[in-house]
Formats: structure tokens, sequence, C-alpha cells
């Protein structure tokens, strides 16, 4: 893949986020009455989107130079989103009396939505390095 499909990615990722950062904070202003949210949307797609960007941006490298090893940096960086995850929620985690549902709805509907964008540009990615080979 060359460096403008990976631009008109990123770029398209860019698009994608700002269309669910609007549908999510409407959504959560209309909820933001009946419960309250900890966590303001724009840190939660900010966390999404870099993590998401940076994984593809790495992916896109490693397709480069070792396209055998596309899979195994996808597995890998997964990881260490899940472990970022926890990090960024560990100040919810540790709060008490107060329902956090509210709040880990917020971040895991995105984290999940991200999580399809990501699985999507590494199948094309390895859709990509198999042509090649």
């Amino acid at each position: 893949m060359e460096q403008k499909k990976f631009f008109s990615l990123a770029g398209l990722l860019l698009a994608a986020s700002i269309v669910l950062f609007f549908i999510q904070y409407f959504i959560v202003k209309g909820l933001s009455t009946e419960y309250i949210f900890i966590y303001p949307i724009w840190k939660i797609y900010f966390f999404h989107f870099f993590i998401t960007l940076f994984i593809f941006a790495i992916l896109y490298y490693i397709g480069k130079l070792i396209p055998d090893y596309i899979g195994f940096t996808f597995m890998g960086f997964i990881l260490l989103k899940m472990i970022a995850a926890i990090v960024f929620l560990l100040p919810l985690i540790k709060l008490k009396d107060i329902s956090k549902i509210p709040d880990f709805a917020s971040f895991f509907i995105p984290y999940f939505i991200y999580l399809f964008f990501e699985i999507l540009l590494t199948m094309k990615l390895l859709k990509d390095s198999e042509t090649q080979n």
C-alpha cells in the first residue's frame, strides 16, 4: 500500500471519528439529565482515534518491511490497546458510590467500533501484502 492510500485511510478514519463523536455527543447530552458522565466525549474519542491511528501506522510500516508479521503485530497491539484502555479507565474504576455503567458504555461502544475499523484495515493490509507476494 502506498503512502497516498495510507493518508486517505487515515482521513477516512478521521471523518468517521468526527461523525461518531457528534452522534455520541448528542446521545450523551440527551442522557445527561438522567445519568452522570465522568469522562468527556472528546477525551474518549481522542484516545480511540490516536490509538487506532498509531496501530494502523505501525501495521502499515510492518507491512512494508516484513508483511508476514502483520497479523502477529496486530494481535500484540490489540493486547496493548486493552491495557491502555484499563489505564485510561483506572480513575473511573477507583471511584466509589457512583454508577460507572454510563461511562463504561460511553467508552466501550466506540472501543468496539474502532476495533472493527482496525480489523478492517488489518485485513486490507494482509490482502495487499498477499497480492504483492
